[in-house]
């Protein structure tokens, strides 16, 4: 479950939502636990009036103690403690996917916790909250520990002996095994169970929402009554899930930390309790007496319990199947929708170890086969078949014929996969081919409806469809992409001889790079994927140095975050000191636990639950490590936001020997974002408006496409655009958080040498306004909007909803969940969010039921989605890629309604992989239902409506409201959009309804549109430039007519074409003279009156686009008036929304670093300009010709290309010789970047179009046809 949707699913300002009403409760009523408070009041410290608490600000949900409610996975394992019959007292562990959520739940309610002395805390590990649970047991005190299953590795120990010692008889311990079937966003497959068995501690797995929350109660009696700790597994599709459950009256423990005891230790059992040798071997001895105490309480209180057949002389019905936790969802689900539902019997483990071989026998005594269904390995099959074959050596014949099938099946069938996770359609897949192929069985099924289901999985396996991928990246405003970005430039010119000789005064120096835990973990992907060289584990990548640190030259780094340092990472620090380990760690002091949701460090003055708390001091910790070391370690605090400085110290430090600590000192983009937006909001609150509003700009004019920018950073910040130049970079204004990171980067020419400034196309835009502009969304009326057809739910529901880490899915998934449970639905849900909070893959998916229907796990069977609901395209799209684990869409039921709007992968960013959106589409709309399908680019007119993309979410969920494709009233979803976005709600219920009038009437919204600022038509583009050299005098607009008139009559292009030939000519007046700019015009007539219309023109088309880039060089007096042109400013006042008739206004400031070879020197610098130094700038050509040597080598690829095109007296008729010459004219599309960057690419193109030249002359067509296929 993401962090967004927990926390709208639970805000304090939350209303009631209204019951689902009675429904029938698997909650098992559990004797009263020796310790209950048989009152409360008695034992508060406060005054209680009338029975009544005194009030807590805390969401109501947790609360409640009748009805029913809808929560997600973690929050039900919180309301699970809660629950808990005479309480519980400690709440502990160490946050991690899936189950950090519940420390975030534990955060939000911690008035509630405070009051009634619960402790809930984080310990700074694993192994540490399993020793606090080991410590809770000394008293009867109920205790919960949570991990995920790496963490469980780590916390083995302090479990194995607190397990053998055993539970409080009057206590409880408790520990959650947050596993991750899929290895989604572990790195390591998990399977606790089997750790769980290795430390001898029984393993209880719930299966659904209800079971996740009411068996926590279940596990605290378990442990008590067998005095053994229970292992509590949840999995990923558990925690991240939810759905709506009945819930009970909070208990709360007589102990606490108000109310505290005091211990006798008079009377504590030393044999029991200090578990050494020979007290081991004793104690282990008794644990077949407490399994039995085990099995005894699971059976009294149905932890397991078997599902018999509706008939049982079936031959169905002697197929027996064991199963356990979510599986069990699955299989209940996959017999549902093949219409078996009741027709086999089942044996639903709850305590799947030790299993109680008396159940087993019973359940198998009248079987013929007994199938095991399971994620993950053979766990349950093989206790089974141990159980079985121990009966067999026993009984003699006793289940001779009896077969146990799992991870393989009869006939050769395919079996329940060994890897990875299970979902329904797996085991629809497999049961409904085994059924098919038992003959007695096939008989007793509807074979028709099992082949349609296995039909309509084998068409949805089938799609042709290639989706690319969306890697993770650091968040806009991350403090590691500062110090990754730094990194991947000084690896690079560290391996460079000449760059080390002139810096260092030594050689190269190849840099390794160990792996750690942590947001840095992301370094594996694009474009900082050289800097991850292994992989350890949390904690561990300096270990992982130390293994091969005295048998290398290479000067070694490690990237560590301060909750890795407290977790585990002090103690690799000292192991590196001890071992004189020639290494650095980058190590980032944020004080937050960023991957896992921004949970409280030990760094801070508060703990989870905001009390104070000793923070403690990271540099403190490490300078007392090395007061008594030999010289040579370094411990050094910097702010990686100030580059140059901060690359300076990195390479002067990497450099040096012995351990080296570089503490960053940065705050979380994201916490940074966060506290800049309340304040912002603040202000609006107070003014209606943002008189200051400051953003980092790209023009797009000025920018070469050349992508440094976002090969240096990787920042989702950045975006592509196009344009009639072609594709450019720009910012994204609703992703960045204009912490400035894109523009302090320096690259290494692709020849090496030193470090260059890339681009002048980045600029500092401070937006000033004087009163609010008038919101464009008053002008729309919804109080006439129809309402839509709804649609009659009479079956199950299926919603998917796919898009980006930061656009909202998780917050449109809360409102559908709520607006499900305020229809009296039972909704069930599962959250997927991606690896990264930014730029990740997420999507959700819903299910509605009304009561009574088929069972329906929480995930969407293949090819079942009523709605795909694509906030991104490309995430929709991978809804019916048949290679990942959804598959939802279908062309029988599926209906889409998708957003337009690309937003670029990093590969796209990096100039690796791209994706068309009209490809996609066109895929979606095959694979769907074509009549049911919607498109906008919702994007566009959240960001024209609302000044930011970020409400294209709930404007989506309008237009699928308003054409009928949700089953839910507006009521319902006006009331979930108010309880979840609280103050915000105004302008959601806007967004709301602006999509419904999408939806139904579109003309109303385009008409309000203010019409583009660019010229469209070649009508436009001529009026329009030559009103703007009008401004220069009559004369060379005039000029400027005659002269495209004159050409263009001559020129047999489509009209697009002319418009850009318009352009390309005013540009180069602008950027010279007439003459210079007839020049231009006269070889594209020219070589035009040559080409051959057989082949559209190709040739003229490249000519006409790169004879204008090769002559039109961007020197500074160039940049100067493209970053002053009205055209510019005409489109930032559109971006900005800026009116001067407003009072509103733009201040620039233009990060130029400008350079001029004089008398044989080149002189460079940085500087702020602002525009009034770039319009003196600007009139300066004079300066071409004053300094021949200034950007000689841009003049020089200038000539030959322009003598290249004077040499085309005859174009090549046959189809390989043109598509060769084409291929040559373009080249020059190739070599972008300004100076150092573009040089190493004019080199290239000159030699590849001398390769290209020969071959056009000697190489007969057949061999041109293969070298330009």
């Amino acid at each position: 479950m993401s962090t967004s949707l927990r926390r709208r699913l639970h805000r304090p300002h939350s209303k009631l939502i209204r019951h689902l009403g009675p429904a029938a409760s698997r909650f098992v009523k559990i004797p009263p636990c020796p310790g209950a408070a048989p009152s409360l009041s008695q034992y508060l410290p406060w005054p209680v009036k009338d029975g009544k608490l005194p009030a807590v600000k805390v969401d109501p949900r947790f609360t409640k103690d009748s009805g029913r409610e809808v929560f997600t996975g973690n929050e039900l394992l919180v309301k699970g403690c809660l629950e808990t019959q005479g309480g519980t007292h400690l709440w502990t562990g160490y946050p991690g996917s899936p189950i950090a959520g519940f420390f975030d739940t534990a955060q939000d309610i911690a008035e509630l916790l405070r009051e009634h002395g619960i402790r809930a805390t984080i310990a700074n590990n694993e192994a540490l909250g399993a020793a606090m649970v080991n410590g809770s047991q000394m008293h009867g005190l109920r205790a919960i520990a949570l991990q995920k299953s790496v963490g469980v590795h780590v916390a083995a120990d302090a479990l194995a002996l607190g397990n053998l010692v055993g539970a409080h008889p009057e206590g409880g311990a408790v520990i959650v095994l947050g596993d991750d079937p899929w290895s989604d966003s572990t790195q390591v497959p998990a399977d606790s169970r089997y750790i769980a068995k290795h430390l001898m501690m029984p393993v209880l797995e719930p299966s659904d929402a209800q079971e996740l929350k009411d068996w926590i109660n279940l596990a605290f009696t378990l442990s008590r009554e067998s005095e053994l700790y229970i292992g509590y597994l949840v999995t990923t599709n558990q925690a991240d899930g939810g759905g709506s459950v009945t819930v009970f009256p909070n208990q709360f423990p007589a102990v606490n930390t108000r109310q505290q005891t005091t211990l006798d230790t008079a009377t504590i059992d030393f044999e029991r309790n200090v578990l050494l040798p020979p007290r081991t071997w004793r104690k282990e001895q008794n644990l077949p007496e407490r399994f039995a105490r085990l099995w005894a309480g699971a059976r009294r209180l149905g932890a397991n319990r078997t599902i018999r057949p509706k008939d049982s002389n079936t031959a169905l019905a002697r197929l027996g199947f064991i199963t356990s936790a979510a599986a069990y969802c699955y299989l209940e689900h996959a017999l549902a929708e093949l219409g078996l539902t009741g027709q086999c019997a089942i044996l639903k483990l709850g305590v799947t170890y030790p299993l109680d071989p008396e159940l087993i026998l019973e359940f198998a005594a009248d079987k013929s086969d007994l199938f095991v269904i399971e994620e993950r390995r053979g766990f349950l099959e093989e206790q089974t078949v141990e159980i079985i074959s121990r009966a067999r050596q026993a009984e003699g014949r006793a289940f001779a014929r009896l077969n146990v099938w799992g991870k393989l099946f009869p006939h050769g069938l395919p079996p329940i996969p060994s890897t990875r996770g299970l979902n329904p359609s797996k085991l629809i897949e497999r049961l409904g081919k085994l059924f098919l192929t038992l003959p007695d069985v096939r008989r007793q099924v509807d074979a028709a409806r099992v082949q349609h289901e296995l039909d309509l999985i084998a068409e949805v396996k089938s799609i042709q469809v290639e989706v690319a991928p969306r890697t993770p990246t650091f968040c806009p405003g991350c403090p590691h992409r500062d110090s990754a970005s730094v990194l991947v430039e000084i690896k690079k010119q560290f391996r460079d001889p000449l760059y080390m000789q002139r810096a260092h005064g030594t050689g190269p120096v190849d840099l390794v790079f160990h792996g750690d835990t942590g947001c840095y973990t992301m370094l594996m992907f694009e474009p900082t994927k050289d800097l991850m060289h292994n992989y350890s584990g949390m904690g561990l990548g300096g270990g992982t140095g130390a293994g091969i640190d005295p048998f290398i030259r290479n000067k070694q780094v490690v990237f560590m975050g301060d909750s890795t340092f407290f977790h585990s990472g002090q103690i690799a620090i000292s192991n590196s000191l001890k071992n004189h380990q020639d290494i650095t760690y980058i190590l980032l002091d944020n004080k937050t636990t960023a991957m896992t949701g921004h949970q409280p460090t030990p760094g801070l003055e508060e703990n989870l639950m905001g009390d104070p708390t000793y923070a403690q001091n990271i540099q403190g910790i490490i300078d007392a490590m090395i007061n008594h070391a030999s010289e040579g370690v370094t411990v050094v605090r910097v702010n990686p936001a100030e580059r140059d400085t901060y690359r300076q110290l990195l390479e002067k430090t990497i450099l040096q020997n012995g351990v080296k600590v570089i503490l960053a000192d940065k705050e979380c983009g994201i916490t940074f974002h966060r506290r800049q937006t309340r304040a912002e909001r603040g202000v609006l609150r107070a003014k209606g408006f943002l008189p200051v509003k400051q953003h980092i700009n790209i023009a797009p004019e000025v920018c070469e496409n050349c992508l440094e920018c976002t090969k240096a950073t990787g920042c989702p910040g950045l975006t592509l655009e196009k344009t009639p130049y072609g594709q450019k970079v720009q910012i994204d204004l609703s992703w960045c958080v204009s912490d400035g990171a894109c523009t302090r980067f320096m690259v290494t020419p692709a020849g090496g040498g030193a470090l260059v400034k890339a681009c002048p196309a980045f600029e500092e835009v401070t937006v000033k306004r004087s009163r609010k502009p008038p919101p464009l969304i008053d002008q729309l009326d919804f109080q006439g909007l129809p309402a839509p057809t709804r649609q009659t739910l009479t079956g199950t529901w299926h919603g998917y909803l796919a898009g980006v880490g930061g656009m909202g899915i998780g917050t449109a998934t809360a409102i559908l969940v709520l607006a499900g449970q305020h229809e009296g639905y039972h909704v069930r849900f599962c959250d997927k969010k991606g690896l990264a909070i930014r730029n990740g893959g997420v999507y959700s998916m819903i299910t509605f039921s009304p009561p009574g229907v088929a069972y329906s796990s929480n995930l969407i069977p293949y090819g079942k989605a009523d709605l795909i609901l694509g906030v991104d395209v490309l995430e929709a799209a991978r809804a019916i890629d048949p290679s990942t684990n959804q598959r939802v869409g279908s062309r029988t039921r599926t209906a889409v309604v998708v957003n337009t709007h690309k937003t670029p992968t990093i590969l796209t960013l990096l100039g690796k992989d791209d994706f068309q959106v009209e490809r996609l589409e066109a895929l979606l709309r095959q694979h769907t239902r074509a009549e049911a399908y919607v498109s906008h680019n919702v994007s566009a007119l959240s960001e024209k409506f609302f000044g930011t993309q970020l409400y294209a979410n709930i404007m989506m969920l309008g237009i699928a409201f308003q054409r009928g494709l949700l089953p839910l009233t507006l009521a319902s979803l006006e009331q979930a959009i108010k309880t979840n976005l609280g103050p915000a709600a105004t302008e959601n219920l806007q967004a709301f309804n602006l999509g419904r009038q999408l939806a139904h009437a579109p003309a109303a919204i385009h008409q309000l549109l203010p019409s583009t600022t660019e010229p469209t038509t070649f009508t436009e583009v001529v009026a329009d430039k030559t009103g703007l050299l009008r401004r220069r005098g009559q004369k060379l607009a005039a000029a400027y007519e005659e002269l495209i008139e004159r050409t263009t009559k001559h020129l047999r292009l489509d009209p697009v074409t002319l418009g850009d030939f318009a352009r390309r000519v005013y540009d180069l007046i602008q950027f010279e003279n007439v003459a210079y700019a007839r020049r231009y015009a006269s070889q594209v007539l020219r070589v035009h009156g040559l080409d051959r219309p057989e082949h559209q023109f190709a040739v003229s088309h490249a000519v006409l686009w790169n004879l204008h880039r090769v002559m039109l060089i961007k020197d500074e007096v160039y940049v100067a008036h493209l970053l002053t042109s009205e055209e510019k400013y005409r489109r930032d006042r559109a971006r900005y929304n800026v009116d001067p008739r407003r009072g509103d206004r733009l201040e620039y400031r233009h990060l130029n670093r400008p350079q001029f070879r004089v008398l044989g020197l080149t002189l460079a610098w940085n500087m702020k300009s602002r525009d009034w130094m770039l319009r003196l700038m600007k009139h300066l050509r004079w300066l071409r010709r004053a300094l021949p040597e200034w950007h000689r080598e841009e003049k020089a690829f200038r000539d030959w290309y322009g003598g290249l095109v004077e040499g085309l007296t005859q174009i090549p008729r046959e189809p390989a010789r043109y598509e060769m010459l084409v291929r040559i004219l373009r080249l020059p599309e190739e070599v972008t970047g300004y100076r150092e960057i573009r040089y190493p690419k004019m080199t290239a193109a000159r030699a590849q179009a001398e390769q290209w030249l020969a071959q056009l002359a000697h190489s007969p067509e057949e061999n041109l046809q293969l070298a330009v296929a």
